[in-house]
């Protein structure tokens, strides 16, 4: 135990199997909506434990992390405003603390797929676009999961209740756009935890859609 205390990775992978155990066994005991309740607590969590084990860390990477998290609430406020990015949406009560209609949150959420996305395949010796593109379609399978989580539990809603394809194609061009950005200014990108930070949070998105009955589109 006291090896595990002492290790960054280690520590950290503990508290995130810990941290998302309880909220998988409150899913199954019912009490999925008690437990949303803290998502936006959850995704802080999720980004300081990124930026904790984020090996490359340093100005270049802590001013990509903003920039992509200021993009990232900028270009969900153009979405909610004119419907032309994503497609008419609108955010509820879900995500906590709103400025202008849009999450304070989801500007974090953004910067940590896409850094923890970029960990993901930064090993792969292919061109950097291709592993902006790589990096990019996780992040889509990984929103194909979350939407109907997201929509049942009011983080937000689409008019006419249908998640339109539109929105699958801007999250991959954004993120694409993101990624390359981010594999071009910051040399170092690896992150040991990325990979589990990804992996836990779709498995909780599996067995809440499984446990609630949910539909993926």
């Amino acid at each position: 135990m006291m090896k595990i205390l002492t290790n960054r990775f280690q520590f950290s992978l503990f508290l995130l199997i810990v941290i998302y155990a309880v909220g998988i066994g409150s899913v199954l005991s019912g009490n999925a909506d008690s437990l949303m309740q803290l998502t936006p607590f959850n995704l802080l969590f999720a980004s300081a434990l990124l930026l904790y084990n984020a090996e490359g860390i340093g100005k270049a990477y802590l001013g990509w992390f903003v920039l992509v998290a200021c993009a990232g609430y900028l270009l969900e406020l153009l979405g909610i405003e004119t419907g032309l990015v994503f497609g008419e949406y609108h955010y509820g009560s879900g995500l906590g603390l709103k400025l202008f209609g849009v999450p304070l949150i989801i500007g974090i959420n953004w910067a940590v797929l896409v850094f923890a996305s970029a960990a993901m395949v930064q090993f792969i010796s292919v061109p950097g676009w291709l592993k902006a593109a790589l990096a990019a379609t996780i992040m889509v399978l990984y929103d194909l999961l979350l939407e109907p989580v997201a929509v049942r539990f009011d983080f937000w809603s689409w008019a006419g209740g249908l998640i339109p394809i539109q929105n699958y194609i801007a999250w991959w061009v954004i993120a694409f756009v993101m990624l390359l950005g981010v594999y071009y200014f910051v040399k170092n990108l690896k992150n040991r935890l990325a990979i589990y930070v990804i992996l836990v949070q779709t498995l909780f998105f599996i067995i809440v859609i499984l446990q609630q009955g949910l539909s993926l589109h």
